[in-house]
């Protein structure tokens, strides 16, 4: 007789026998038993996340600590949650035959939505396992979250409707059960963390730059000294020694066999990707863009760099007392090498590693740049690979050189060491993807998104170790960068962007991310690494036209050329016509100037950046017919690849102490600098190109032609590249041709009449922007009357913005017309009053007044907006010393200092106010470190007596360079 038990508030269901057979039943409760550990492992990881959250100590993992205990948890709730999706699977397949003559509602519902849900937890879990639980994937994770408990919630109404259930006492056990272990492992693992240090990346983090070593008092600041294993290079590591072998480059036997194949055939490896063999698996999009990035190609496998880098190790004048005590400490005895017999020196190795922490640290932190070179070697052939740029922890100071540390930290996950594609290597990278927190943290730390970051190598200075001279300022995007308005950190800018925009808005934008790369944002975008900036000369060795279009197309209007202006008559009192459009009018049998204005439009620094002694930006001229006959050019390229010594250059000729010109990319040997015109942000250039159209041409149209072009290496350099380091051009039977590329172009058509206006005419609707770039490079030249006449049409054209007026006032000054800067800052205040770029003018005007009290106060308001103006808190200090305030002028200096500490204007006047005080002692350091920074004005010899031969040259020193255009009168018609 069946027991009738309540089911329902009116009814009585029969508690009828299990239909499960023993096996099944055993199987059941198999399945509940890794049930049960799952559930304790899950709620255990639940806890602990609650504990981050929380910031639990000792409960909370933090940023980077992922104990033991807690990884083997993580990696069992994968196993012990396959092992349970395949357990369940085979008891539902077993199970549905049975209970199918049992229907019932309830039961169905519950149990196909159990079974769903399982399979919605089973495939989210794996899409963890495989994609990572970051950021963009964390709605991923709530689903396996809410759907687990979903699933509990479904099995347990499935058994209460079941006709064969739970009883009560053994439910509550068996919750019980599961609890206690939970609560166990949670125990056990704050136990585990009472007293345990944070790790090293975990401090570095929080200590940040300040944890960084100490300069040492009355040294120069980014000074080295010689007991570094690394001088003269700032790069260092946390421990101050090697790295463990292959931590920047790590590959395989069979990779680094055809790193040195490809090294030996074609003269560099472009095929195997060092360095990046553990992150492709998770980054291939960031990988492959890597892969064709300057960045990749920065040392050995960069036969231009190779080059130099050969010369200066081989090299024999350079032993100094500081390189002499290096070598006694890490090198013994030594014997100079002669520089003609072709072998490395002491001196030269040395001297070559302060190169080495920007292009080479795989070969600076393993030693191996210590000795020669093997250039087949992965060290030799990485550049930088990932950890070379990710394993940087500290940035030391804003001195550039490679002043950051490495940290060759132990990974956190367990078998982190494996081989790739080794079991345990699976274990270790799905431990990675179902906690990625510490791996990104530690390579993607917070000053990774400021500039100062860039900073560390994309600003360059050269001291008395390295040139055995003195101390000299190199290339630097990052000083020119910060004081400009694009940083939104100089008040004296002429164009104010919207947006402050910093060095990876541009070479770093967001990219798509089509491979699916783990790092992409919830839009499936990543920060490209391919670096894009202006080398086109690599790609094109490497064949790589996907990259050169890419740059190519990179270049493209961050500069505007613009034929602006055409005047007419003797050179002192020359007055005509100026066109806005691309028409214009001249006489013949005149003196003709034609002006041309080169605009950075888009360059976060000057135009060009970089290696500009050796790169080549340059304007080519010329003046056709309308049937296309060439009457004059300047600046074409001759048949060796030269381009026209006459034409109007964007470079820096420097010099040797012989008084050579610098052609090898041996910043070391610079001792002074013939000229060096470059366009900074925001600012114009101007080009000036003097002819006279014979009176022949008259009633004649004809074209006046700019382009601006581009090449990454000149001629005299890739010649020399490539006669030193053969090998690093297997690839070519001869010396290269590096692509030209075209920048920016504008051409007018100039009709040549005896009756040209004589009055400027122009429309009211006119581009001001035009005349104001216009008026910014008369001013940058020193022509304020010109400047001034071309501002005044900018206030007629734009009398509702302040750039006329206030451009005006800027000229009047650089004429010493203190009234009409007065007058035009009056006007300016009524167009926008309180703007901060007025602010600045008018605390220049005050100054120079001698109204020190009211130009602090003008200078104040300007660093109310711009807090970080270097210049406005100069000139702040500088005014406070005038008006005899000198503890209130060094806390100007110290700002300026604390933004620059090369600032040699900041220490001079520091040093002032410290004499005015009586501080002698703090004084004589300050004047030390003014004379430190300051220019060599004897070496400006040299400068004049290369001037005297080379008139390309001397033209472009001028204030305001020009460049005669001949026209031969017998050209036929």
């Amino acid at each position: 007789m069946l027991r009738r038990v309540p089911c329902g508030r009116d009814r009585v269901r029969p508690a009828l026998p299990s239909l499960l057979p023993n096996w099944l039943g055993r199987w059941l409760r198999s399945v509940l038993a890794v049930t049960a550990l799952m559930l304790a492992d899950s709620l255990y990881l639940l806890l602990v996340r609650l504990a981050d959250w929380a910031r639990l100590e000792p409960f909370a993992l933090g940023s980077d600590n992922l104990p033991v205990l807690y990884q083997v948890l993580l990696l069992g709730h994968t196993g012990m949650g396959l092992a349970l999706a395949l357990l369940a699977a085979i008891f539902v397949v077993a199970h549905l035959p049975k209970v199918r003559t049992r229907f019932s509602r309830g039961v169905v519902t519950s149990g196909g939505l159990a079974a769903g849900l399982a399979a919605a937890v089973a495939a989210t879990g794996m899409f963890i396992l495989t994609e990572a639980a970051n950021r963009t994937n964390a709605w991923v994770w709530w689903l396996h979250v809410l759907g687990a408990g979903a699933l509990l919630a479904a099995y347990a109404v499935h058994r209460i409707e079941g006709l064969v259930r739970f009883r009560a006492e053994a439910a509550a056990a068996y919750s019980a059960g599961v609890c206690g272990v939970a609560a166990a492992l949670f125990l056990a693992h704050g136990l585990a963390g009472i007293g345990q240090e944070p790790s090293a990346a975990a401090r570095i983090s929080e200590a940040g730059a300040g944890d960084a070593p100490r300069q040492p008092d009355r040294t120069p600041v980014g000074w080295v000294a010689p007991e570094s294993r690394f001088f003269p290079s700032p790069a260092t590591t946390a421990a101050g020694g090697f790295l463990r072998h292959g931590f920047l480059t790590a590959s395989t036997a069979e990779e680094q066999a055809e790193v040195r194949r490809e090294a030996v055939t074609q003269g560099f490896a472009s095929g195997v990707r060092t360095g990046a063999g553990e992150c492709v698996s998770c980054h291939q999009d960031v990988t492959e863009q890597w892969a064709s990035s300057a960045h990749r190609f920065a040392s050995f496998n960069n036969p231009f760099y190779e080059a130099s880098v050969e010369g200066l190790r081989r090299s024999s004048d350079g032993s100094n007392r500081w390189i002499a005590r290096h070598a006694e400490l890490y090198y013994g005895p030594t014997t100079e090498s002669s520089e003609d017999a072709g072998e490395e020196s002491t001196a030269g190795i040395v001297r070559s590693k302060w190169c080495a922490g920007c292009h080479d640290p795989a070969l600076l932190f393993s030693g191996a740049m210590d000795a020669s070179v093997d250039r087949a070697s992965a060290e030799a052939q990485a550049g930088l690979t990932c950890l070379a740029c990710h394993a940087i922890d500290t940035i030391l100071d804003r001195t550039g050189n490679g002043n950051y540390r490495v940290t060759d930290r132990p990974e956190p996950y367990l078998f982190s060491s494996s081989e790739p594609g080794s079991a345990s290597r699976y274990l270790r990278d799905a431990a990675l993807k179902a906690r990625p927190e510490p791996h990104r943290r530690a390579m993607k730390r917070p000053f990774f998104e400021t500039a100062e970051y860039c900073a560390a190598c994309h600003k360059v200075s050269l001291s008395e170790p390295v040139n055995n001279y003195r101390w000299l300022r190199g290339q630097n995007e990052f000083d020119v960068w910060d004081d400009s308005g694009v940083a939104l950190n100089a008040a004296r800018t002429f164009y104010l962007p919207g947006a402050r925009r910093s060095c990876r808005d541009c070479h770093m934008p967001l990219e798509t991310a089509p491979m699916g790369d783990l790092a992409a944002d919830r839009n499936g975008m990543v920060r490209s690494h391919r670096f894009l900036a202006a080398n086109t000369a690599l790609p094109h060795l490497r064949g790589d036209t996907a990259t050169l279009r890419l740059t190519e197309g990179f270049l493209e209007n961050v500069v505007r050329v613009d034929v602006f202006a055409v005047r007419w008559g003797p050179a002192d009192v020359e007055e005509g016509a100026r066109e806005l459009g691309d028409e214009a009018m001249a006489p013949p049998g005149v003196p003709l100037t034609i002006d041309v204005v080169v605009r950075n439009l888009d360059v976060g620094h000057t135009f060009p950046g970089g290696t500009n002694d050796s790169n080549e930006a340059w304007l080519e001229v010329t003046l056709e017919t309308a049937s296309g006959e060439r009457l004059a050019a300047s600046g074409l390229v001759s048949g060796d690849g030269r381009v026209d010594p006459g034409a109007h250059f964007f470079r820096t000729v420097a010099l040797d102490s012989l008084g050579e010109r610098i052609t090898r990319r041996n910043p070391q040997d610079i001792r002074a600098t013939v000229y060096s015109n470059l366009v900074p942000p925001g600012g114009s250039d101007l080009a000036h190109y003097r002819t006279t159209l014979p009176e022949s041409w008259a009633g004649e149209e004809l074209t006046f032609a700019v382009r601006l072009l581009w090449r990454k290496f000149d001629r005299d350099f890739t010649e020399f590249a490539y006669r030193a380091n053969p090998q690093g051009f297997a690839r070519f039977a001869s010396v290269p041709e590096l692509p030209i590329s075209e920048v920016a172009a504008d051409a007018v058509r100039l009709t040549v009449t005896r009756d040209p206006p004589a009055e400027l005419s122009y429309e009211p609707g006119d581009d001001w922007v035009r005349w104001n770039d216009y008026g910014v490079a008369l001013l940058l030249e020193g022509d304020t009357r010109r400047a001034t006449a071309a501002f005044g049409r900018v206030e007629e054209l734009a009398p509702d913005r302040v750039d006329g007026a206030l451009n005006l006032a800027r000229a009047a000054l650089a004429s010493g017309d203190i009234g009409a800067a007065y007058d035009a800052l009056e006007r300016a205040e009524r167009v926008e009053a309180g703007n901060p770029r007025t602010a600045w003018v008018w605390a220049l005007a005050l100054g120079e007044d001698g109204l020190y009290d009211r130009a602090a106060s003008a200078l104040r308001r300007v660093l109310r907006t711009f807090p970080r103006d270097r210049a406005s808190w100069r000139e702040l200090g500088r005014t406070l010393y005038l008006d005899g305030r000198f503890e209130e002028a060094l806390q100007a200096f110290a700002e300026v200092l604390s933004i620059d500490p090369e600032d040699r204007v900041a220490h001079y006047h520091a040093m002032l106010s410290l004499r005015a005080l009586g501080r002698e002692d703090e004084a004589e350091f300050a004047e030390a470190a003014y004379l430190r920074y300051s220019i060599d004005e004897s070496a400006q010899e040299l400068a004049l007596a290369y001037r005297a031969r080379d008139e390309g040259a001397n033209a472009m020193a001028q204030p305001i360079p020009v460049h005669p255009l001949v026209v031969d009168e017998r050209s036929p018609r």
